[in-house]
């Protein structure tokens, strides 16, 4: 058995991205034992996997600091890895990979293509960059832990869960049996990535009309989403606001059963996609080019304006810059009606 370590703390959407680049591999290489370090939240994305373990690297408090890290590496070195992948590349994964070389274990990092990315987003040079699984994936190739020419598939199932998980999300489900579900997550880390609230209220309305079989669920997290979609649910009682209601891992259950998930570029996105269900995204200040894209999903359920049409798409990576022009016209431009389109095709297409 050949044992991985693999580090990588945040964020949430890219740590969630390892699940579908290791199952490959250890469908691949079935003997593979991988050990993914990462922040205690996250663990829920990797379990009921025998091959996958968590380890849990709390940078608060046990492993805070350079004599925390040191800590940190000693736990881990007590595993034996044969090999130490770094997909994060920060600081903290710099000084820990230096203590691995003294080590039996081989060291990989990955390319995050910081050069590619920054002539993207300073419009030197358009195009499709790799996608971050493949960037993950290039180092277990490196590795020859898989061949070189093989490449990320989609699979029937990447999360698992519990059975007492999946009979709650069940038993929740019962009040809607019979009706679709569309999931509808408005909102991400940056302003740069968030279509206007009062877009998501049309855009209710205009689905609610057309079809009234739906039945609209909306995500969040922490108080003042809660309070933003509670204020929205007022206005449309037919709508139901889950924030606070679940856990991250029965969220996820929950996602997995619904028929299309509506949202921008945020780790919602992600979990929809490696669910395998239609994924609507809304793309403003970012680009799907610079490798975040809704996994296994068709170009056509990418919603943005052309760089024809806005020559400062896109101006961040990860939507963090405030907008030059001050008015976020790469999201303002984008109507309800345009959405309701897209969403009206899918769910025809469903039918």
């Amino acid at each position: 058995m050949k044992k991985i370590i693999i580090f990588r703390f945040s964020a949430m959407g890219d740590v969630a991205l390892l699940l579908p680049v290791v199952l490959n591999a250890i469908i691949r290489n079935p003997d593979l034992k991988i050990t993914i370090v990462t922040r205690e939240k996250f663990k829920v994305f990797f379990d009921c996997n025998p091959n996958i373990d968590v380890f849990i690297a709390d940078f608060d408090k046990k492993h805070k600091g350079f004599f925390g890290l040191f800590k940190l590496f000693q736990e881990l070195n007590n595993l034996s890895p044969d090999f130490v992948f770094d997909l994060h590349q920060n600081i903290r994964t710099q000084v820990l990979k230096f203590f691995f070389l003294f080590t039996r274990a081989k060291i990989f990092g990955f390319d995050k293509g910081r050069n590619e990315k920054k002539k993207l987003v300073k419009n030197q040079e358009f195009k499709q960059l790799s996608h971050v699984t493949e960037r993950y994936y290039t180092v277990f190739k490196e590795a020859k832990l898989v061949p070189k020419n093989s490449k990320i598939e989609n699979l029937p199932e990447f999360f698992k869960f519990p059975s007492e998980t999946e009979k709650k999300i069940e038993n929740w489900l019962v009040k809607f049996k019979g009706r679709r579900l569309v999931g509808i997550a408005p909102f991400a880390q940056h302003k740069g990535k968030i279509w206007p609230i009062e877009n998501y209220s049309s855009l209710i309305v205009l689905l609610s009309k057309e079809f009234p079989e739906c039945q609209i669920v909306l995500f969040g997290g922490g108080k003042q989403e809660k309070e933003i979609l509670e204020s929205l649910k007022n206005e449309l009682p037919q709508i139901e606001n889950l924030v606070g209601v679940f856990s991250l891992k029965e969220e996820l259950a929950l996602i997995n059963r619904l028929d299309l998930m509506i949202c921008g570029d945020s780790s919602n996105m992600h979990f929809a996609a490696l669910s395998n269900i239609p994924v609507l995204s809304i793309w403003g200040s970012t680009h799907s080019f610079a490798g975040f894209g809704a996994l296994f999903q068709p170009e056509t359920n990418t919603i943005e304006i052309s760089k024809e049409e806005l020559s400062c798409r896109p101006c961040s990576v990860y939507g963090n810059k405030p907008c030059y022009r001050k008015d976020y016209a790469c999201l303002n431009w984008i109507s309800p009606e345009l959405v309701y389109e897209k969403t009206k095709t899918i769910l025809t297409n469903l039918s």
